[in-house]
């Protein structure tokens, strides 16, 4: 045998080596083992699932109602197993309801401070989203900005719910956050199950057991196969929509708001493939006044990553500009959230830039360019497509990185770590970047007028 063939061998072999040696961290990293505490998914007005983790394999139960101290109703598994997933149905809408976890040798030790939740109402009601970046690290970094984000909103409540005719909300109050979105790279540095638990259910331990977190999927994410095991996402439209067969993607309504969560890593971004196809179904269905979008790679950035470098992230950031970005605007879009790059980045309110930055001209603004220094922001109320829309990058809740932050999209650039809260009160939205000092560092608004023609006609041919 040749001295070539005996080193392609060699080679080979390495190489299969390799394959089964990450084949097997992955599966072993992948792996669902250990007692978890609690935590609520894909809550909807009429639904929600319980989910927690136990040592060894055991038949799950919930027991659950809105009096913290007669939970009459129970549900159960089917089968024994060690990471439990309950689903509660025929439940009231705006409600908030106590549940309590157990096998069927007995219930654990009841935490009705930790351990309820809200159902989503059907009307309109003030509401209030957070949203959080790139939290996937541990530390001193990320505890400032959570308690941060948190203290704010305590000091800063919404106005309360109206009120029914049964008195509904002042029997149950709306929780401090209505819809928790996390903007991708939930877990570093490769979305072990222990880097799970290190950095989500340890960090956020007192909002899990009652407020659903809606998660998008980011590389790190992608690194391990745990993430699509702790999470339940609705593929089927149970959260509002329409169905869309895949976790990677998928819609939530609340209140008069319709979301849209996509998958910029791992699902086919090609305008034409089945992400983009199911988008535009989805929208041309959705009747909610507002929109916001969010996936993790920003198709505007000069942050940590550059959306100009075809090479940085193999093109994702390009590929949504491109062939994403024309359907959500089309789709009347007003908000588009992203993360990916470490740093905070705010557009103005822009249409139609589909190229790199230095295409992007004054003709993108819709309204609120360099001239419009309050931030505020109008749009009109019964018209949709390509009315301009406000993109941000938020990917600083657990790091921060170095960049330019030059992108000529952009209004605002700080290094700066925090998290972004938004404010929805009828037809008034209202954005805020909080640091991890507490300190509101951006705040734009967006009002939506019947009486305001916008004047703007969409993209040029």
């Amino acid at each position: 045998m040749s001295l070539l063939k005996k080193l392609a061998k060699i080679i080979l072999a390495l190489i299969v080596a390799y394959a089964v040696a990450r084949f097997a961290v992955v599966f072993y990293d992948s792996r669902l083992t250990g007692a978890r505490a609690p935590y609520i998914q894909t809550l909807t007005p009429h639904s929600v699932v319980i989910r927690w983790m136990t040592e060894e394999n055991q038949l799950g139960i919930v027991r659950f109602g809105e009096d913290p101290q007669l939970l009459s109703s129970i549900e159960m598994e089917s089968s024994p197993t060690n990471n439990h997933t309950v689903k509660l149905d025929g439940l009231k809408p705006a409600t908030r309801y106590y549940y309590q976890t157990g096998t069927i040798s007995g219930f654990y030790q009841k935490s009705i401070e930790r351990q309820w939740f809200y159902t989503h109402p059907e009307t309109v009601q003030p509401t209030r989203i957070w949203l959080i970046g790139d939290s996937g690290k541990a530390g001193e970094i990320q505890s400032q900005v959570r308690d941060s984000a948190l203290q704010w909103m305590q000091q800063n409540p919404l106005p309360a719910p109206a009120a029914t005719d049964d008195d509904a909300a002042e029997k149950s109050p709306s929780p401090p956050v209505n819809v928790w979105l996390a903007l991708g790279d939930i877990a570093y540095r490769s979305g072990s199950n222990q880097q799970f638990q290190e950095s989500l259910f340890e960090p956020y331990a007192e909002l899990l057991p009652n407020t659903a977190l809606w998660p998008v999927y980011g590389n790190h994410d992608d690194r391990r196969w745990t993430y699509f095991r702790i999470f339940d996402l609705p593929e089927n439209a149970e959260a509002g929509g329409v169905p869309s067969g895949t976790e990677n993607y998928y819609a939530i309504d609340y209140s008069n708001i319709h979301f849209v969560i996509l998958d910029s890593q791992a699902s086919d971004r090609d305008k034409d493939g089945d992400m983009a196809d199911w988008l535009r179904r989805d929208l041309a269905q959705n009747k909610k006044p507002w929109v916001i979008a969010a996936f993790h790679h920003p198709p505007y950035s000069k942050g940590s990553h550059d959306s100009d470098n075809t090479s940085d992230s193999r093109g994702r950031m390009q590929d949504m500009r491109e062939n994403i970005l024309p359907i959500l605007e089309a789709g009347g879009v007003d908000l588009v959230f992203t993360g990916h790059s470490h740093m905070y980045e705010r557009s103005h309110l822009i249409d139609c830039a589909y190229g790199d930055s230095q295409s992007f001209s004054l003709d993108n603004i819709v309204s609120g360019g360099v001239k419009n220094k309050s931030r505020q922001y109008l749009k009109p109320l019964n018209k949709k497509s390509h009315q301009g829309a406000v993109y941000v990058v938020a990917g600083s809740s657990a790091k921060v990185d170095q960049g330019s932050l030059d992108h000529p999209v952009h209004y605002v650039g700080l290094q700066e770590a925090g998290s972004v809260i938004v404010d929805v009160v009828d037809d008034k939205l209202t954005a805020r970047f909080i640091n991890n000092e507490g300190q509101v560092r951006d705040e734009f608004s967006i009002t939506k007028q019947a009486d305001y023609d916008g004047g703007y006609r969409g993209c040029a041919d």
